[in-house]
């Protein structure tokens, strides 16, 4: 079984790497700067996307804040980083007509966004069904961000073109890894799994998220022409309240292990904002970074075979009925 494939080898895989003596990229320095850029971020009330918001408002970015759950506080915490007033919209991607009516709400008040970071995610502790009658995980994970993507870009709230070019920044996972070979034919099909199995799935969902990132790139790629630039990203192991759904029992050992171990998302936030912020960035697409550390995602993911079945297989399961 691959390290990813437990969570307990999940948990031990993210505190090696938190303490990897690996050579890593430089960070940015001050002066790289997203002054007069918005910036839309789902899952942006807490953990891992409320710190990347908060630190794309520093840089002077204005952020757009999706997520399902009010985010008083945490539209706050992103308006005292100094930086435009955020705003606030309404998303819930595991609800298809929300995301749609998101995609529709940006288009309607003429938004223009010059970089999307596609950063919710869960770990679901047994198999759901959402009222669209897809796995939860996986639409949470991958089918809802795909839908975004392609409203957003088929309205032109994300433009094509540009130079320097939109960007969009994917958050997904080392546990990519560890999945077989996806079969689109089964991607909408109801997954049959409880906790010991959730960790897998969850690593399936991002060879996903991995593989729709390198496909995205390769497509926005027009020769010669960059259309947007489409980066990855696994953060590494980080403390966020991403394992919710554990059993009450392990919450507590959960917690401690979490905050001893795993880096905050403060820390963690740092290859997200290279992807974002850092020049370069704009005239490169397909990176991978894990950590600070770029690296080839897996053979499965830049198969461009699987990219283009799962890329079909994606647009049947949120095809309107």
């Amino acid at each position: 079984m691959s390290r990813y494939g437990s969570a307990l080898g999940a948990t031990l895989a993210g505190i090696a790497n938190r303490f990897s003596t690996a050579r890593r990229l430089p960070g940015l320095a001050p002066e790289h700067r997203v002054d007069g850029q918005t910036w839309l971020v789902t899952g942006a009330t807490s953990g891992l996307g409320l710190a990347i918001a908060r630190q794309l408002a520093e840089r002077g970015a204005e952020v757009v804040m999706a997520a399902r759950r009010e985010a008083g506080e945490a539209l706050t915490q992103v308006a005292s980083a100094g930086g435009p007033a955020p705003r606030r919209l309404d998303l819930d991607l595991a609800r298809l007509a929300s995301v749609r009516a998101a995609a529709e709400r940006l288009a309607e008040d003429g938004v223009r966004l010059d970089g999307v970071v596609l950063n919710a995610g869960m770990v679901a502790q047994r198999s759901r069904l959402t009222d669209d009658g897809l796995d939860e995980m996986t639409q949470v994970n991958f089918l809802g961000h795909f839908l975004l993507m392609q409203d957003i870009l088929r309205s032109g709230v994300l433009p094509t073109g540009r130079a320097p070019a939109a960007r969009v920044v994917v958050v997904s996972s080392e546990s990519h890894r560890s999945a077989e070979a996806l079969d689109p034919a089964t991607l909408t099909a109801a997954r049959e799994y409880g906790a010991r199995q959730s960790v897998a799935e969850y690593g399936r969902t991002k060879l996903m998220v991995t593989t729709f990132a390198q496909a995205l790139a390769r497509r926005l790629h027009d020769g010669d022409r960059l259309q947007v630039a489409v980066h990855a990203l696994c953060p590494g192991a980080v403390d966020t309240n991403i394992a919710r759904e554990a059993p009450s029992w392990s919450q507590p050992v959960l917690k401690g292990v979490f905050r001893a171990f795993f880096r905050a998302p403060e820390a963690a936030a740092e290859p997200a904002l290279y992807l974002a912020c850092h020049p370069d960035l704009s005239r490169r697409t397909g990176v991978y970074l894990h950590l600070m550390q770029e690296k080839a995602p897996s053979a499965l993911a830049t198969d461009h075979a699987a990219q283009d079945a799962l890329w079909s297989a994606a647009g049947a399961a949120v095809a309107r009925p």
